[in-house]
């Protein structure tokens, strides 16, 4: 007996030799990806097969690669706003459109209730001198505290500091008589009308100039006797 494993005899001559040749032997689970579809090539020997569509199916998912996790830090998503103005890269190419609204057409609106009825206008004062000059302010029916805090009812907050914050004047509206009435708030500075300082209630008239600290107003009544809001207005 031969000791050489390989072939068992050493007399086979060049037979023998050629079948010790390494020869190449198609695998069914070996497929070749470069055909998509999934669609597979056996390589070996030039040999194509087509493989069964489950076992390729299979053989993708077991051999499909796992997505890595991203790294810490990584930027997954991103949020922009796109005003009125300007243009979006989603939209339509108009300025300012978004794929679903446009930024500028979004508006607040104020419903008041039903029932619920404003306050009435009864005049107004007009800045005509001193911070503020142009600005006005609404007075109402009854009596209107002045003064450069907001909380008043005619609030003066154009920057006169001479002006106190609350009740440095009174406007009032007497709906019976139908008359307006200027009077002081007891601080030390003066109220004028007309020039004359108010130290007791005193009757106004349209166009009266008041000076309060720097600020002069001018009075412009809107109610007076031809109308008032107990009055029951007429349809036009």
């Amino acid at each position: 007996m031969s000791s050489n494993p390989g072939n068992g005899d050493e007399d086979a001559g060049e037979d023998g030799l050629e079948e010790r040749k390494t020869r190449v032997v198609p695998r069914s689970d070996v497929v070749d990806r470069s055909i998509s579809g999934g669609a597979g090539r056996l390589r070996g020997l030039g040999e194509t097969k087509q493989p069964d569509p489950a076992q390729s199916e299979v053989t993708q998912e077991r051999e499909a690669p796992k997505p890595e996790p991203a790294p810490a830090g990584t930027v997954i998503g991103r949020t922009r706003l796109i005003g009125g103005h300007g243009q979006s890269q989603e939209g339509d190419g108009r300025p300012g459109a978004m794929p679903t609204m446009r930024m500028g057409e979004a508006k607040t609106e104020y419903v008041r209730g039903i029932g619920v009825e404003t306050e009435p206008v009864a005049a107004w004062v007009v800045v005509v001198k001193g911070p503020g000059r142009g600005n006005f302010c609404p007075v109402f029916v009854g009596m209107n505290s002045v003064g450069r805090d907001t909380n008043q009812r005619v609030s003066l907050s154009f920057g006169d500091d001479s002006i106190s914050r609350e009740e440095h004047a009174f406007i009032t509206f007497d709906e019976e008589q139908r008359v307006f009435y200027l009077q002081h708030g007891g601080k030390s500075n003066l109220v004028r009308l007309g020039g004359q300082p108010v130290l007791s209630p005193t009757e106004l008239k349209p166009n009266d100039l008041i000076r309060i600290g720097r600020t002069t107003l001018l009075f412009v009544p809107f109610c007076g006797p031809e109308f008032s809001w107990s009055d029951e207005v007429q349809d036009a």
